[in-house]
């Protein structure tokens, strides 16, 4: 049986994979995504992301400055191998932004500026920081159950990897018609036979 450790780092490649299909799906709804319990939330790799090959550690690319995801370098580094695996992200909701370093091997969060408060009293400041700091956590929660739902079904295989691969490799952007049509949907209403149970929702997944 496997520790704790070795489960983790068994696992660790996760979180690479969330955030290039973060950055595909960013670049196919040009940043607007739909979030359950949150609506429309602005999502933008912003001037700051790291690459690195899966097979050796040292072999990194950190691209600084502008919007390194849409550079041509960024994309060579893809085809190379290479996965991100660190992102300056910004959110944007209903005019408030988020804006914070993401890891993707630990999710860790670091440098993160929260929207500006709203209460002038500061018996209330603390509850509205905390409750602005769960609220980026919900979202990130929120994108990776999207993620993972489709990463544990077939539907991966057999639209999304295919999906990616095409990314990867085009020289213009994508739109959002490159993007599986309600892939998600369909994994739950069981269309690819992997024992997603019929009827689910993402709430279900999420418990």
């Amino acid at each position: 049986m496997q520790s704790t450790s070795e489960l983790i780092d068994s696992r660790r490649f996760l979180g690479p994979e969330f955030l290039m299909w973060l950055w595909y799906k960013t670049e196919c709804f040009d940043g607007l995504l739909e979030i359950r319990k949150h609506g429309q939330v602005e999502v933008i790799f912003d001037d700051r992301l790291t690459m690195e090959s899966y097979l050796a550690e040292t072999e990194r690319n950190m691209f600084r400055g502008g919007a390194p995801a849409h550079s041509r370098e960024a994309k060579i580094a893809l085809r190379e191998g290479k996965r991100p695996t660190r992102a300056r992200l910004r959110f944007v909701k209903e005019g408030r932004e988020w804006k914070f370093k993401f890891k993707a091997e630990d999710f860790a969060i670091s440098t993160l500026k929260i929207p500006a408060l709203m209460t002038d009293r500061d018996d209330e400041k603390l509850f509205e920081r905390m409750s602005l700091v769960d609220e980026v956590e919900e979202i990130i929660e929120r994108l990776y159950t999207e993620f993972i739902v489709i990463r544990s079904s077939n539907g991966w295989d057999e639209e999304m990897l295919p999906a990616l691969r095409d990314w990867i490799y085009a020289d213009e952007p994508v739109g959002r018609d490159h993007y599986p049509s309600n892939l998600l949907d369909r994994v739950y209403n069981d269309e690819f036979d992997d024992g997603i149970t019929p009827g689910a929702s993402e709430s279900d997944a999420a418990q």
